[in-house]
């Protein structure tokens, strides 16, 4: 199966569930999805814009408006854009440092 770049061109975060699992897409974000969810998500934000600018969905700008959830005509397979996910969590996770103090600290300070 190939994936295609999906954006968000939106200027608020898009949701729309895909077999019944909602995914969430913060406004400008890009991601490598999966052919034909990517056009499910992109029909749906189009849909959703259209509506916000008072125009029916079938409205003659909707192919121009479709076409800014692909920013590339770049695709790639399936396994190649897990490894690009993967890649891009594996950035993001910070390492967190555990300072531990030491419990009850002020009363062994203190003598009898």
């Amino acid at each position: 199966m190939e994936a295609i770049k999906f954006k968000n061109w939106s200027e608020e975060s898009f949701t729309w569930k895909h077999n019944g699992v909602p995914h969430t897409f913060p406004a400008g974000m890009e991601i490598f999805l999966e052919a034909p969810k990517a056009k499910l998500f992109a029909k749906h934000l189009t849909d959703r814009e259209l509506n916000r600018m008072g125009k029916p969905t079938n409205a003659s700008i909707r192919g121009e408006l479709e076409a800014k959830c692909f920013p590339t005509d770049e695709v790639i397979s399936e396994s190649e854009a897990l490894n690009i996910r993967e890649e891009e969590k594996a950035k993001k996770k910070v390492k967190k440092v555990v300072v531990k103090e030491e419990e009850f600290a002020d009363l062994k300070s203190k003598k009898k």
